[in-house]
């Protein structure tokens, strides 16, 4: 039964992931940042422009990060760079975990035995830890860049860090 659910578990979570996030295309006509003007969230022309449509700012994940730990420009720099760089290094351990995710599943399909299972998990285990490791990472990076002030919000940055880097892009919108 236990292996039941950690199948139908795995198989959800690889079809969630699969779908990527959502949004649809923009084509560059939504408000990148910033000041789009009233009218259509930056889209000109056509019925939207004295219809009054606002279309939502998109927030992603570092305009929260930044807003959180009210960053300088500078430090929004090195911030994206730094998880840019975690992004990078992430890829092929996201990658490896998928794989390792639907090689659990074929196993407990084929009714492997749960010592055929148990180095499958294991494997899964350690490339979790290492993406965890990847994201604590790019966390105490980013806190040694901030001030006295700023310290005391990252009790809400230090959550959104984990699985930051499960999807391709990690500054997509929440």
């Amino acid at each position: 039964m236990f292996y039941k659910l950690l199948l139908a578990g795995i198989c959800a979570t690889t079809l969630v992931l699969a779908q990527g996030r959502g949004g649809g295309g923009g084509g560059g006509m939504g408000g990148g940042g910033g000041d789009s003007g009233g009218e259509g969230g930056g889209m000109r022309g056509g019925a939207s422009e004295g219809a009054g449509i606002q279309m939502p700012r998109v927030v992603t994940r570092m305009d929260t990060i930044s807003e959180m730990l009210q960053l300088n420009k500078q430090q929004k720099k090195e911030v994206k760079s730094i998880l840019d760089e975690g992004q990078k290094e992430a890829a092929p351990v996201r990658d490896q975990i998928a794989k390792s995710r639907l090689a659990i599943g074929e196993a407990i399909q084929g009714g492997k035995s749960d010592d055929d299972l148990k180095p499958l998990v294991n494997s899964q285990a350690a490339l979790t830890a290492q993406m965890a490791g990847i994201e604590l990472s790019a966390f105490v990076k980013i806190y040694k860049l901030l001030d006295k002030e700023q310290l005391q919000q990252t009790r809400g940055v230090f959550p959104m860090m984990k699985g930051i880097f499960e999807g391709k892009n990690w500054n997509s919108a929440e």
